[in-house]
């Protein structure tokens, strides 16, 4: 009995690892991010994000984050959604939809994904650096980098 237990056990454990990798299709950059830094490279300005920028990526769809400073932690208030093509070392964005409770639509000025690094509709980044901890993406306006979270 003991052996028939053994068995279904290593098989539930072998499924559910299998099936958990399904959903990690873009490797190591799979996840949540935290900006640690943005350069504006046309102004040379950096910014000190300070933990209140997130980026997520699954799949292909990628979720920017904005946790006001004087809210609790873990309390994230402004979400703004676009899907992604990864091409590799680059990423290429367009169009993204802002999503705050229970209303969501197009972000018709762009001028407010500013905090996240981002200067036009339409952006295609460079991934500079990737591994298990770190991530720097660079665009042509700004270089971005971040932390696993």
């Amino acid at each position: 009995m003991k052996a028939y237990i053994y068995k279904v056990c290593a098989i539930a454990t072998f499924v559910l690892t299998c099936s958990c990798e399904s959903y990690l299709v873009n490797g190591n950059l799979d996840g949540l991010w935290q900006v640690q830094t943005i350069e504006n490279k046309q102004t040379n300005e950096i910014t000190d994000c300070k933990g209140d920028i997130y980026y997520s990526f699954q799949r292909n769809l990628i979720q920017l984050g904005y946790k006001y400073p004087n809210k609790p932690i873990g309390h994230v208030m402004h979400h703004y959604i676009s899907s992604f093509e990864n091409f590799g070392d680059s990423l290429f964005i367009e169009g993204f939809h802002y999503q705050y409770s229970d209303s969501t639509g197009p972000v018709n000025n762009i001028s407010t994904l500013n905090k996240f690094g981002i200067y036009d509709s339409t952006t295609t980044f460079h991934i500079e650096e990737l591994n298990k901890k770190s991530l720097i993406l660079t665009s042509d306006k700004a270089r971005i980098t971040m932390r696993k979270y």
